[in-house]
């Protein structure tokens, strides 16, 4: 597996908190990455698939953190 480019990371890393910034800064409900993320996954307003969303971000955030520690 190839590495990523620093300066395709970056850019991302950017442009992701570039949306950020903005959603905060018109102050319209539901703009956020994070909002957007809990609706997607049904945490919040609550759907039927909520315990799922919940177990699927827990595992990605679980997964990462050992990814990180150890490759």
């Amino acid at each position: 597996m190839t590495e990523v480019p620093a300066w395709l990371l970056l850019t991302l890393g950017v442009a992701v908190i570039a949306v950020e910034i903005a959603a905060i800064l018109t102050r319209k409900k539901g703009d956020t990455i994070s909002e957007r993320l809990r609706a997607l996954l049904g945490i919040r307003p609550r759907r039927w698939w909520r315990p799922i969303g919940i177990i699927v971000v827990c595992a990605l955030a679980s997964w990462f953190v050992i990814h990180l520690i150890f490759n």
